[in-house]
């Protein structure tokens, strides 16, 4: 039933880009782990479990899962001390630690800097798509940043060095397990978690997986060091690999297939980008372009975070340096999108020009539009609107989704006057407004008021509750105090002349987005401070609990936070009302999910 599994094996086709494009590394098996998570969808779609598979772990799969992924890489301590391991217990091909940039090394061109704690397992055929597969805590390898500090080798487990044990904690994983699908299943682009095994000591690996596991990053380092043949070969692969998914459609000519490839880049990065501002999500971009996916999807939940409100004085400290902010990722998007027209002249003739001959480059105007048409689409998802009528809006109501816009930026990016604020990894300035919270109550009351014009003022809400619904409960009455009424008035008018743009009657829309919005701007939608406390809710449970009932409540939980109409699967009551162990921790969920839901 589990042979699939068996494909993966270390062989991977990344090996044929470049000699020097990874560092290989022997596993062996690593005994003592229990598969703590395990996803049933994804693993359907790998074709690694057979369609009507029951969604429980029983021995044998935990076992073939345990056989595949539970391992730990013998490293250059490992060899430098003679430590001898029993033959059974090592892979017969080796598993490879693959090169890219990252700004935490000294050098800048990707000589020292990769996979630290990673190795990637392989790659499988379903039926649909390709899939790349690696996992993360297998053991310390050359290329962490500590590891370039450290005077000589550094043995797996050793934090002395700072990013160099090679291992990961348990509540990392199993957060970036539950962060990944719950964006997965709504439609944000990003890789997945297939498996989480746990350790006695805490430590924990994590499988992720996507169609592409390539990084801007595995690309740009040939780039930085002007490498002709090895950019091409790892811009053939990645586009390959894309068309071969069935995700781009790209010529088969040279020059075109380049051209193509460069604007598939440029829409992708200003759509993600779009998407991360208007939906609140931190993901740390940068010029190295490490902290994605090369296809234009969330990589890494180390750093991300989703904020309740717009957090965009937010900066995530990493050592010695902070992250750029929320409002900040959309430059650092186009200029990762410049870059990449910057290598694909270099493909395309062989010379590598400046950067700078790249600052009026087509695909930036290309960029520019895909973000502001990615971004409309997206507000007025926010409030409500259906796919349809988002179409409608679009193509009619331009002047009055610019209005709309312009007013809810401006309670959007209101600051409480205290200023910024620390926090244990980086600070921020708190926003006054959860604009959130308006956009689920807003439609409701003028249901009950039976609003018919945009300009009906008697309808309106009043300002002292207009503020008071979306105001943050850390807010005081200060911070209020400046907004005006006509600013109150003017959102009200923009927001009813957008429902009035449709046409016919205000009643069966109103009621629309009154439904749509209360899923879509849940109170209880998660935050980044929920995930941690939640996960170390689950954590706390393990071992009390049995394996089924842990993923039996995590997958409860994922699909109460998929904030979709029509696709919402809210906990059902009976199951936080039952005394068990499973419904406890289902309840002290749903609690954690209050007390930081105005949060980061």
């Amino acid at each position: 039933m589990y042979e699939k599994f068996n494909e993966v094996d270390g062989r991977h086709p990344w090996r044929s880009v470049s000699p020097d494009g990874y560092v290989d590394y022997q596993a062996r098996y690593r005994p003592h782990g229990r598969v703590l998570y395990f996803n049933f969808p994804l693993a359907k779609e790998m074709g690694l479990i057979p369609p009507d598979h029951p969604a429980t772990i029983n021995k044998d799969l935990e076992q073939i899962i345990l056989d595949t992924f539970s391992l730990q890489i013998i490293n250059e301590y490992d060899l430098q001390q003679g430590k001898k391991f029993p033959p059974e217990t090592v892979k017969p091909h080796p598993y490879m630690a693959t090169r890219y940039l990252q700004t935490q090394h000294r050098n800048k061109q990707g000589k020292t800097s990769g996979d630290g704690r990673s190795i990637w397992n392989g790659y499988l055929k379903s039926e649909n798509l390709i899939f790349d597969i690696s996992s993360r805590g297998t053991g310390a390898t050359i290329l962490s940043p500590g590891a370039q500090n450290a005077k000589g080798f550094v043995a797996t487990g050793d934090y002395r060095e700072g990013y160099s044990s090679g291992l990961a904690d348990l509540d990392e994983m199993l957060g970036s397990a539950v962060m990944s699908e719950i964006f997965y299943r709504q439609g944000i682009p990003t890789e997945r978690c297939l498996a989480v095994i746990g350790f006695p000591d805490t430590s924990a690996i994590g499988v992720r997986t996507a169609p592409n596991l390539i990084r801007p990053a595995h690309i740009f380092r040939y780039l930085k060091q002007g490498r002709h043949a090895e950019l091409k070969a790892s811009i053939d692969y990645f586009i390959d690999r894309e068309v071969e998914n069935g995700f781009w459609d790209i010529p088969t000519k040279t020059s075109e297939r380049y051209d193509k490839a460069l604007d598939y880049f440029a829409r992708s990065y200003a759509k993600f980008a779009a998407l991360l501002e208007e939906e609140y999500i931190f993901n740390w971009l940068s010029w190295d372009g490490d902290n994605m996916l090369a296809s234009g999807a969330v990589l890494d939940y180390g750093s991300i975070r989703q904020f309740a409100a717009k957090h965009d004085k937010y900066r995530f400290k990493d050592v010695d340096r902070y992250s750029a902010s929320l409002a900040e990722q959309r430059g650092w998007a186009k200029t990762l999108v410049q870059v990449f027209a910057q290598t694909m002249a270099f493909a395309k003739s062989g010379v590598k020009e400046n950067l700078n001959n790249f600052r009026s480059a087509k695909c930036l105007r290309v960029f520019d539009e895909a973000f502001a048409k990615e971004r409309e689409q997206r507000m007025l998802w926010r409030i409500g609107f259906t796919p349809e009528q988002i179409t409608y809006l679009m193509n009619n109501a331009q002047k009055e989704i610019s209005d709309f816009d312009r007013s809810l930026s401006y309670f959007e990016d209101r600051k409480v006057r205290k200023g910024v604020q620390k926090l244990p990894d980086g600070f921020t300035h708190n926003p006054v407004f959860l604009i959130r919270n308006l956009l689920r109550l807003l439609p409701a009351y003028y249901v009950a008021q039976s609003i018919t014009r945009f300009d009906d003022t008697s309808a309106y809400m009043p300002a002292d509750i207009f503020c008071r619904i979306m105001a943050a409960s850390y807010v005081g009455n200060s911070d209020l105090k400046l907004i005006t009424s006509a600013r109150v008035e003017g959102f009200q008018e923009s927001y009813l002349r957008l429902v009035a743009a449709l046409g016919g009657h205000f009643d069966p829309v109103l009621k629309t987005l009154q439904e749509r919005s209360a899923v879509i701007n849940h109170r209880h939608r998660i935050t980044g401070d929920a995930v941690t406390w939640i996960i170390e809710e689950v954590i706390a449970m393990k071992g009390k609990i049995k394996i089924e009932g842990l993923q039996e409540a995590i997958d409860a939980f994922i699909d109460s936070q998929v904030l979709i109409p029509g696709k919402w699967q809210p906990v059902p009551p009976e199951k936080l009302k039952s005394n068990t162990l499973k419904s406890q921790l289902l309840q002290k969920i749903q609690q954690n999910l209050e007390t930081y839901k105005e949060s980061i």
